[in-house]
């Protein structure tokens, strides 16, 4: 055993004589590190060659695991534990590769067999075994049931580490129901009636924060020029107790009520961070562009973001924060405040919800923003305005002589791209374009 006190060693001593802590799951976590680079491999050999067919993942969970613990302890479940083992390794086909995760739980790999795998009837087989015959332990014979969650090889899911993530949450998700279930992950938009009232919205966005259970997605902006760099817009993303994606229109102004909001943007800072850094770190012309507001920059943030930057230089000016031109009128001494310290450290600023009313205002002039974003609604109602749409022109202009570009989002036929184009606008975005993807391409 190695005796320091240094995180991950398998013993380390406290400063009073005898004090020590013992990690049990020293070893669990070096398997688990070789298993999830073995499955890193499968997944990056599927994005190489996506005509083959797909593996997949699932976790399969004991629902009862809590119950049969307080009831029967802890050494009588480890024989529980070895025969369900027993009974998941004959469920598995050639090339199948399953780890023991937790005590109630174990994640793998499903590969497609020679003609294809049918996952439903594989699951239902699976859930087949495990739960009949019933299970001796010691002088009792007990049932359970078991939860299989499943999520394909996708390029709708960023990574190995994702789609063994998606698997879990749904695993979990059906556990509750202490049925046998299984349900295989599929990434979109929830619909509105899956959120209930603000105060289940609000408390639904505290669990996600707090067991960083949410989903970054993407969107690409289209540019008029053939520069090189690359512009995509970031959102986080809920997940629903069905496992479908609730887009950030529908909580965030619950966000905002309960004080979430800077919280949520936080975790999209860090998250852009983390893509850009270790997923796109060779994309050096990937622009991300983030919603943030003075409340995402607490001074632990920016204290992290400042030992982030020095230590990758090249990720700052790749990551573009926009805040809102609201912002800018009612709470300038601490925006203009963030915005200056943030472009210390080499960050793009915007200016985001830019109405008419700010076409001409001089509130635009006091942050030295890079990018100028019209608001959601601009596109629609400027087609309906020709004497607002020679303002518009006239703003563009005024934004390129001061080296700024000019976003044009929510963009919906092709005939307000080629006006938009003739007006000298820079970027345009809009699911017309591209619906926001959980993924970005590769090689992008």
């Amino acid at each position: 055993m190695t005796a320091s006190n240094k995180p991950g060693d398998t013993v380390r001593f406290g400063s009073q004589p005898g004090a020590r802590l013992v990690d049990a799951f020293a070893s669990t976590r070096r398997v688990r590190d070789r298993f999830l680079y073995y499955a890193g491999k499968r997944y990056e050999k599927f994005i190489q060659n996506p005509h083959q067919p797909p593996h997949g993942v699932a976790c399969i969970r004991l629902n009862n695991w809590q119950e049969f613990r307080d009831r029967f302890g802890f050494r009588l479940l480890e024989d529980l534990e070895d025969q369900i083992e027993e009974r998941v390794l004959a469920g598995l086909e050639e090339r199948d590769f399953f780890l023991k995760d937790s005590e109630n739980s174990l994640i793998g790999i499903l590969a497609p067999g020679q003609d294809g795998r049918d996952v439903d009837q594989w699951a239902k087989a699976m859930l087949d075994r495990l739960t009949d015959p019933a299970y001796q332990i010691g002088a009792h014979q007990i049932t359970s049931n078991f939860s299989i969650g499943f999520c394909w090889f996708d390029r709708r899911v960023r990574d190995i580490e994702e789609a063994l993530l998606d698997a879990v949450q749904i695993a979990d998700q059906l556990s509750s129901s202490a049925s046998n279930q299984f349900r295989v992950f599929v990434p979109d938009i929830a619909p509105d009636d899956e959120l209930g009232g603000a105060e289940d919205t609000a408390e639904l966005i505290r669990q996600s924060l707090q067991a960083n259970r949410l989903r970054m997605v993407f969107q690409p902006l289209l540019t008029a020029s053939s520069e090189e760099n690359r512009f995509y817009q970031t959102w986080p993303r809920l997940i629903s107790g069905s496992g479908r994606l609730i887009a950030a229109h529908q909580f965030l102004k619950v966000a905002r009520r309960n004080d979430l909001l800077g919280e949520l943007q936080t975790w999209a800072i860090k998250h852009s961070l983390h893509y850009l850094i270790k997923v796109q770190s060779d994309a050096s012309h990937l622009r991300l562009f983030v919603n943030v507001s003075p409340e995402a920059f607490s001074e632990s943030t920016m204290s992290w973001l400042e030992k982030t930057f020095s230590r990758y230089p090249d990720a700052s000016p790749r990551l573009i924060t926009e805040f809102e031109a609201f912002y800018l009128e009612h709470q300038t001494s601490d925006t203009l405040r963030t915005t200056e310290r943030l472009r210390s450290m080499g960050v793009i600023l915007g200016v985001s919800n830019i109405t008419k009313k700010h076409l001409q205002s001089q509130i635009l002039d006091d942050v030295p923003a890079r990018f100028l974003r019209l608001a959601s609604n601009f596109a629609q109602t400027l087609n309906r305005d020709e004497e607002g749409f020679d303002e518009f022109i006239a703003f563009v202009k005024s934004a390129h002589l001061h080296q700024r570009k000019v976003i044009v989002p929510d963009v919906r036929e092709e005939q307000q791209v080629i006006n938009f184009w003739q007006a000298g606008v820079d970027l345009i975005q809009g699911d017309y374009i591209e619906k926001p993807t959980t993924a970005i391409e590769p090689g992008v």
